[in-house]
């Protein structure tokens, strides 16, 4: 006999903070509990709960409490770790699609040269083991987020 306890990731925690993310990657400043009731279908007191396990290890936040417990949060960043959960982090489909970009330049382009170079890039690019590649472009990423 187990006493597992419920699965909250896939029916409350990942859809709050896919639901966080897509904000706060789209430009909200804040993202406050209120925000993720309509598009996640989630009572208030669920989204508290989620907010309360998501914090800080996939999002950062700052919770809002009074006598009577938890109130709200106000979230302004998704962590590496809340990235890689939702997609926003470089993956082996991100090498591909930087290849494909890539070629896609070196096609869309007239000067020899330009050609010339970018085809030595996608060959650059494939040359590192694409684990190495994730790697490369997500420490780029951390830089530009100052991680």
């Amino acid at each position: 006999m187990t006493n597992k306890l419920e699965d909250r990731w896939a029916s409350r925690d990942l859809p709050v903070l896919r639901e966080t993310a897509r904000l706060l990657d789209g430009g909200t400043a804040r993202v406050q509990v209120k925000d993720l009731v309509e598009p996640t279908g989630l009572d208030q007191e669920s989204i508290v709960l989620a907010l309360n396990a998501l914090v800080p290890g996939y999002l950062d936040g700052k919770p809002m409490d009074s006598w009577g417990g938890r109130l709200d949060w106000f979230v302004k960043e998704i962590t590496e770790r809340g990235r890689r959960a939702v997609g926003l982090w470089p993956t082996g489909e991100s090498v591909d699609a930087l290849v494909d970009a890539l070629r896609q330049a070196e096609d869309a382009t007239d000067d020899p040269e330009e050609k010339s170079a970018l085809r030595r890039a996608a060959g650059a690019v494939l040359g590192v083991g694409r684990d190495v590649m994730t790697d490369v472009m997500a420490a780029v990423i951390a830089k530009q987020m100052g991680v």
